[in-house]
């Protein structure tokens, strides 16, 4: 009997999020360009779009943080699953970074409505 494995490793998952953090805001751009070339509201479009976009770069930044925060060294025997400030620390910080980008979302959202009105 074989012992478990992975459905896909870290590696491979590092790589297709690699391709998404790249192709991701070059979508956005391309959206963005086809919408002005369609006479839309650009401002209030361009900026989600752009969001969007940004949000590729965004998630495999806070990826390889986490990542290197929760490593395994064999050297030093440093292993970050094992303490209570990796984890304080991740929570710290991917909190901040959603609360960030909702506030964003929610004053571009608002921002919109308003001005349908």
């Amino acid at each position: 009997m074989r012992p478990p494995q992975e459905i896909i490793g870290a590696e491979a998952f590092d790589r297709y999020l690699k391709l998404v953090a790249v192709f991701l805001p070059v979508l956005a751009l391309a959206v963005i360009v086809v919408g002005a070339a369609a006479k839309r509201r650009v401002a209030a479009y361009g900026m989600k779009v752009g969001l969007a976009g940004a949000a590729g770069p965004v998630v495999f930044g806070m990826w390889r943080l986490y990542s290197y925060l929760v490593r395994y060294d064999p050297r030093s025997g440093y292993f970050g699953l094992q303490s209570v400030k990796v984890l304080a620390l991740c929570l710290l910080l991917f909190v901040v970074v959603g609360a960030a980008l909702g506030t964003v979302v929610a004053y571009l959202t608002l921002r919109s409505r308003h001005r349908k009105e």
